[in-house]
């Protein structure tokens, strides 16, 4: 083995670097495709929008739809849950879910925060810390359980690189390393919670978006406002992650949701509901 000498340090196996280097090609290439074919699916411009949270953990909805006093169902926390902590800043009643050990941590230090502790950084950042001014405890739930599409226990796998924390019941990057977590249906979450009704569904579950979206087309609750984000988009299961895509979107429209945006660096989609 030889290595090859670039500014900066030593690089070892250039095959490997090159590999490397055609993937980040593909997968771009692949993101670039997708997203034109998702934008050209949206159906409406209005009404507007504004986005909340960091770049990263940030989403986009209608400015209408932040309303003090709704509730918001927030799905996959990671280490970023600056999307709902803004949610709640701003009156909404926010349930995050999330059965991840690191991202469970991570909630606990922000709470901690909130009750007088040390600032909690966003996503292991060391300039980039919650804004807790404004927050409300009595306005947030945690849940460590999974969302799925029955009520049972699944297997959450790992991400390639370990200093990523989302984890995946459809086992998006086939890794071999998981856990076990209970999961749930957004019927029994809401049946737990005793909630009768969704403003707001946000959705980041590394390819579960597909079952668990056809669940609550089905079973509901149907919420206004659907975050959703296309994982496959990034890591794809298979070739046929645009067809997976494009069935869920027709299916949103056919049970009266509307395309408003996409957000293709993320890559984020916001369905609206028109009944």
């Amino acid at each position: 083995m030889y290595t090859v000498r670039l500014p900066g340090g030593q690089f070892r196996n250039p095959d490997r670097m090159y590999k490397k280097l055609i993937n980040k090609v593909v997968s771009r290439t692949r993101r670039l495709r997708s997203a034109r074919r998702l934008r050209s699916l949206i159906e409406i411009h209005e009404p507007a929008l504004t986005r909340l949270g960091t770049s990263y953990g940030g989403w986009t909805l209608p400015i209408s739809k932040v309303r003090s006093g709704s509730t918001a169902l927030c799905v996959g926390a990671g280490e970023d849950i600056s999307f709902d902590v803004e949610l709640n800043k701003r009156g909404i009643t926010v349930v995050t879910i999330d059965p991840t050990p690191r991202a469970k941590e991570h909630v606990a230090r922000v709470l901690a925060s909130a009750n007088g502790g040390s600032r909690a950084s966003i996503n292991n950042s060391p300039v980039e810390f919650y804004d807790m001014q404004g927050f409300d405890e009595d306005r947030f739930k945690f849940l460590d359980v999974g969302l799925w599409n029955q009520n049972t226990s699944m297997r959450f796998f790992a991400p390639r690189d370990q200093n990523y924390v989302s984890h995946s019941i459809v086992n998006l990057q086939y890794t071999e390393q998981y856990f076990e977590a209970k999961c749930m249906t957004l019927r029994s979450v809401c049946d737990l919670l005793k909630l009768d009704t969704i403003d707001i569904l946000k959705l980041d579950i590394e390819g579960a978006e597909h079952a668990v979206l056809k669940n609550v087309v089905e079973d509901g609750p149907r919420p206004s406002v659907l975050c959703v984000e296309f994982d496959e988009v990034g890591n794809p299961l298979d070739g046929g992650y645009m067809e997976r895509i494009l069935d869920t979107t027709q299916m949103l429209k056919k049970a009266g949701y509307k395309f408003r945006h996409f957000d293709s660096s993320i890559p984020n989609a916001l369905f609206l509901q028109y009944n």
